[in-house]
């Protein structure tokens, strides 16, 4: 969520589910209890949907704050050594790439927004890692928001000859 935007007061969320108990209790026709329902169920979504932007003189868009100059030139160096520090048994895997970066919103605000890719005993992985400057701000196994799986990748040359080991 944008930093201006503010959460739905809880008024607004508490008042829609009292409308949608009151609604089971109708005590109407099958067909008209049917149509009610379903008029009552679009009422609160709007209502919750209001609640929800409620407080946003606007909202975030993808180009915000890109930085001009892009990331640090030296990323790769960074990831390097973030992933060989924060792994063990790192030597154990093979044919790491990785992608180029891309400005995103998360948690963490706005970052940069790198995914690399390694063999793991004959098994892709995706690893993606949000850095800001040269510091990691977080990092994880790639999920489908990462959107990792539709990037273009590169030989990560600062990974030759190591391997990037599980997280148990």
């Amino acid at each position: 969520m944008p930093q201006n935007c503010r959460p739905p007061a809880l008024g607004y969320v508490f008042s829609s589910i009292s409308i949608v108990i009151q609604m089971r209790d109708l005590t109407l026709s099958k067909r008209q209890a049917s149509s009610t329902a379903v008029r009552h169920l679009a009422w609160v979504a709007r209502v919750l949907t209001a609640a929800a932007l409620a407080g946003c003189d606007k909202l975030a868009t993808t180009n915000q704050a890109i930085p001009e100059s892009g990331p640090d030139p030296s990323y790769p160096d960074v990831v390097a050594n973030y992933l060989k520090s924060t792994f063990k048994d790192y030597t154990s895997y093979e044919a790491f790439e990785i992608s180029g970066p891309r400005w995103v919103h998360s948690f963490h605000g706005w970052n940069w927004l790198i995914c690399v890719r390694f063999q793991d005993h004959a098994r892709r992985r995706s690893y993606a890692l949000l850095f800001n400057g040269s510091s990691i701000i977080d990092s994880h196994y790639a999920t489908q928001t990462d959107q990792c799986g539709t990037q273009t990748y590169a030989v990560f040359q600062q990974m030759r000859g190591a391997g990037l080991g599980p997280l148990y």
